[in-house]
């Protein structure tokens, strides 16, 4: 029988890691002021208020530190106990809930999702027939981002599983690395629905707890009065400024909304560097579903990865269950990020060599986050390692010029001395999508706005029917269609991907 490519990539990166085992010593012992330094420059270039970072090096948390400030206006300093948002760092501990549960026969990772929840129905009906809990846990399910659901609509989980059946792939399954984090929320009702508690209390009580993570909350509103968390920030057309919370307060979204210490982080990465056991030895999930947690079960394709991989040049990408994974070094790492507006989380793990980063912020997208991994994971001599903090911050920089560019470019095709074709109260009223939901055009002394359920965009027209719509914490904006029925009325509206259809009066 063939060899299939998966078992092409676990063999090679077996040999990659039997090389860094069999090889010359890692790098030298850590060195902390030079470290500290490091995040002192990052969070200067990236106009970051306040970060807590960590490493692990043999079991031994050898750097725990808090930079900074929780807020720029009045805020505390960060200390290793510090609360932030892990965002989506989250996802493998969700993944964690389900081995355990998977050790205790109450589900297995290739049963059909539906076996669990039966009233999900997908847009492309042989995928109820096909798709796994695994598929789910690694991104492979072919289905696009349905973010609009929870960052734009306050969408709940049940109302997102009825829109899901309106939902098209835009791959077939297991073909395409494809991040959709409804996939993850489900995975979390799907715990519950195995265990009887909600995913969060589920691992409170069965991995927080043990691994002695008191400092770990499923969501921002089930923090404590008396510790102290972090406020979200963005830096905008040379603007240091609060923003937004992304997450309502109260809801437990095991997608990312779990809030956590650098401290308590550390625990957790010491937990998955002791490949499931506890501290005292006490094993929490077995060593054959611990391995399935690293085990590459789905390749990427650069474009479908980090924009890092310009600079650590793997040779394999992968994704794990809640890990994004590739060769460096001929070493394997893994690691995920977390976004949410106004903060970052970043945890990286070299298994083979037992070391461990974890980075965390509140300044949207600062990705010196990056550059904190690599310079934790390079085992180059300190002579001859590159700056990790200069090549990623060019690489970001270089982006951002470049999608500069395009808009600029966009702006110079606009056509001059356009006007809509009906007066711009037509254009008000409610427009309604099966999968997004409903969005209202609203008009007030002449300025024109989008509105969803949580949050506001301004309008302004562009040329002929087409409006360009605008938030305050973005750096440009983007494009969305009016189109007119063959009475001349309007008929729909075209945002994204998806067509909004205007409701009658």
């Amino acid at each position: 029988m063939p060899t299939s490519k998966y078992a092409l990539l676990t063999m090679l990166k077996t040999f990659l890691l039997l090389i860094a085992l069999s090889g010359p010593a890692g790098a030298a012992e850590f060195d902390a002021a030079r470290f500290s330094g490091i995040v002192d420059e990052g969070m200067n270039a990236w106009h970051v208020p306040g970060m807590a970072v960590a490493v692990i090096e043999h079991d031994e948390v050898v750097f725990q530190r808090g930079f900074g400030l929780t807020s720029m206006d009045g805020g505390k300093p960060v200390d290793p106990h510090t609360l932030f948002a892990i965002a989506s760092t989250t996802k493998a501990m969700v993944v964690s809930g389900i081995l355990m549960l998977a050790d205790e026969g109450k589900l297995d990772l290739d049963d059909l999702v539906i076996k669990h929840i039966p009233e999900l129905h997908f847009g492309e009906a042989s995928l109820s027939g096909q798709l796994t809990i695994r598929d789910l846990l690694a991104h492979r399910t072919g289905l696009p981002s349905t973010d609009f659901w929870s960052f734009d609509q306050n969408m709940s989980l049940d109302e997102q599983i009825v829109r899901l059946q309106h939902v098209k792939p835009i791959a077939p399954p297991r073909t395409r690395l494809i991040y959709q984090n409804t996939m993850f929320e489900i995975a979390g009702l799907i715990i519950e629905r195995a265990s009887g508690q909600r995913w969060d209390k589920f691992l409170s009580q069965r991995l927080w707890g043990p691994l002695g993570m008191g400092e770990t909350f499923g969501a921002r509103g089930e923090i404590p009065g008396d510790m102290t968390h972090v406020q979200p920030h963005n830096f905008l057309q040379g603007q240091l400024r609060p923003v937004n919370w992304d997450l309502p307060v109260n809801l437990a979204d095991a997608a990312g909304s779990v809030w956590s210490s650098v401290h308590d982080m550390s625990l957790w990465a010491q937990f998955l560097l002791r490949n499931g056991v506890t501290e005292d030895g006490t094993r929490l999930i077995s060593e054959d579903r611990m391995h399935s947690m690293f085990e590459p079960q789905q390749l990427s394709t650069p474009e479908d990865f980090y924009p890092t991989v310009e600079l650590t040049k793997p040779h394999w990408r992968s994704y794990g269950l809640g890990w994004f994974e590739q060769d460096f070094q001929g070493r394997e790492i893994d690691f995920h990020t977390g976004s949410l507006s106004g903060l970052i989380a970043i945890i990286g793990l070299d298994r083979a060599s037992g070391r461990a980063v974890i980075v965390l912020g509140n300044r949207d997208h600062a990705e010196m986050r990056h550059a904190l991994l690599w310079e934790v994971m390079d085992n180059s001599d300190t002579d001859s390692k590159r700056d990790w903090n200069h090549d990623i911050f060019e690489l970001y920089q270089g982006m951002e010029i470049e999608a500069a560019e395009d808009w600029e470019k966009q702006s110079k095709a606009r056509l001059a001395g356009t006007s809509p074709s009906l007066p711009m109260d037509a254009y008000t009223g409610v427009y309604r999508s099966v999968i997004n939901g409903d969005v209202t055009i609203a008009l007030n002394e002449g300025q024109m706005s989008l509105h969803t359920v949580n949050n506001r965009y301004t309008v302004s027209h562009w040329h002929l029917d087409t409006f360009e719509i605008m938030h305050k914490d973005w750096p440009r904006g983007m494009l969305m269609q009016f189109n007119l029925g063959t009475d001349g009325k309007l008929a729909s509206l075209e945002l994204g991907e998806d067509i909004f259809v205007r409701v009658p009066d």
